[in-house]
């Protein structure tokens, strides 16, 4: 191993022996090896849930999010920001040397790692990432090497997803899965689900609730072409929304504090002040989570095409500047709590009721009501001339399910 690495591995770690019972990081890459040796979902459930069992309880969540390939939780803003080339690179010198294995790798040390890669800004933080990253590698064996490259490009390939993930947790905690899902969709965070779930067991989940400033995952849709099919899934009565070709957000407010969150989950406040300033003023509310789309709209009042809308969702500087540029219209569809109660097991019909209480008419989304095939044609047809991508029908008794894909909600496109 060339020297530079040497001096940066024992600069990087001197002082940092694990600690007696810390599990070796070893073990989780030959736990992914095992995964990826076999099909069958019960024995990779059954292999994490054995696994999970043999954790401290600061090992948990770095080891729920690194077997499925992910560092920091959809609801972390955190970024390693490190090119595939450049951890080809690394990975490849090892290859070349003798691993400097002072003492063996952790979990616990290799989520430090990636916090401190994260944490690098400023002049020349590449080649401080860099450096951090040749020491952690400079660290791993083989198969460690393996699986901290598939987590870092961010594809494992050992067939573990986030719902394989969540019924080995259920097995772990012996919990019913519905509840691990319901928790996990709540929190956003996988890691805390398995934390709670094996700490505090079913108890502890169903203390679960909505808490403003963590979001929650949105509410999913199937796909439909046919409006005799949706008023049958929908018992011969739906409401029809606008469907939006903008960005999913969720608004999040209490007192004077206010945060929007994107449906993958970032935190995007600092780039919509104007959308800030418009629910400061129009919601009165004191407490509230809403939920809508938000719009570009061009100079003839006509909605702009998608990616000029992410021009304002991705800046980060002169913010002012490109909201004259490219200013938004917020739809306002859903309300999911108010007040200190939750309304996620509230029906759609209640929950637009109260969304319309507090809301002025211009903040809400285009709706209809109706049982009639003719009638939300009609509707369809306007929401098209309008500029927007086709129809939402959902049930009048459907209650807010988040990260469930389901009949409840269902899109509708223009097929003439």
């Amino acid at each position: 191993m060339p020297k530079s690495i040497q001096s940066r591995a024992i600069t990087t770690w001197v002082g940092k022996i694990p600690m007696a019972g810390d599990t070796p990081f070893l073990d989780l890459a030959n736990l992914c090896a095992d995964l990826e040796k076999t099909t069958k979902k019960k024995e990779k459930s059954y292999l994490i849930s054995s696994f999970l069992h043999r954790l401290n309880e600061k090992e948990t969540a770095p080891a729920v999010l690194l077997i499925i390939g992910i560092v920091f939780p959809e609801s972390d803003p955190r970024v390693l920001e490190i090119a595939w080339r450049t951890i080809w690179k690394i990975d490849t010198e090892r290859r070349r040397q003798t691993p400097l294995i002072l003492s063996p790798l952790t979990i616990l040390q290799v989520r430090k790692y990636f916090e401190d890669i994260a944490a690098v800004s400023g002049d020349g933080s590449r080649k401080r990432k860099e450096a951090l990253l040749e020491s952690l590698f400079g660290q791993a064996s083989p198969v460690e090497a393996k699986y901290l490259s598939r987590v870092l490009v961010g594809e494992m390939r050992i067939g573990v997803n986030e719902g394989m993930m969540l019924e080995a947790i259920a097995e772990a905690a012996e919990i019913d899965l519905s509840l691990v899902r319901r928790s996990h969709m709540m929190l956003g965070d996988l890691g805390e689900v398995a934390i709670r779930a094996l700490k505090q067991g079913a108890v502890g989940l169903q203390l679960v609730k909505v808490q403003l400033f963590t979001p929650i995952k949105p509410m999913l849709a199937e796909m439909s072409y046919d409006l005799n099919e949706i008023f049958e899934k929908h018992g011969g009565e739906t409401a029809f929304e606008y469907k939006f070709d903008g960005a999913r957000i969720q608004i999040h407010k209490k007192d004077h504090e206010i945060k929007i969150f994107s449906r993958r989950l970032t935190d995007v406040t600092g780039s919509l002040p104007d959308i800030v300033g418009l629910i400061s003023e129009k919601i009165g509310t004191k407490e509230v989570l809403l939920e809508g789309e938000a719009v570009a709209i061009g100079v003839n009042g006509k909605p702009l095409p998608f990616q000029d809308l992410m021009r304002r969702f991705r800046r980060v500087h002169e913010v002012d500047d490109m909201v004259k540029k490219i200013p938004l219209k917020l739809h306002l569809f859903d309300i999911i709590y108010i007040d200190g109660k939750s309304l996620v097991d509230t029906p759609y019909k209640e929950r637009w009721r109260l969304l319309s209480q507090i809301c002025e008419e211009d903040l809400l989304a285009e709706r209809i009501v109706t049982n009639s095939v003719p009638e939300a044609e009609e509707f369809l047809r306007k929401a098209m001339v309008a500029g927007h991508e086709g129809l939402m029908a959902k049930a009048l008794d459907s209650k807010y399910t988040p990260g469930i894909r389901g009949k409840l909600w269902l899109p509708l496109f223009y097929n003439c």
